[in-house]
């Protein structure tokens, strides 16, 4: 399985959904990725129908003058 860090790198300045096959200290290490697409709201409509999945976005940091909010939950290993 590809790592999370290798599936931002490719898909680089995308929202991604990932299911998680391996945690490393309770982080999401490994994964396969479901959906993927520059628009946040696509991907949570694509994968409404899953129960766990990893959603996240893989590009850079806000630029200057940006705002954003966050929230995040742990899920234990299966």
């Amino acid at each position: 399985m590809p790592t999370i860090e290798s599936l931002k790198k490719q898909h680089e300045n995308e929202w991604l959904a990932i299911e998680v096959t391996k945690y490393r200290d309770g982080e999401p290490l490994e994964g396969e990725l479901i959906h993927h697409s520059p628009h946040r709201d696509e991907v949570w409509e694509k994968t409404k129908h899953r129960k766990r999945l990893y959603i996240a976005y893989a590009g850079p940091p806000l630029k200057e003058g940006y705002a954003a909010a966050f929230w995040a939950m742990r899920l234990p290993p299966r």
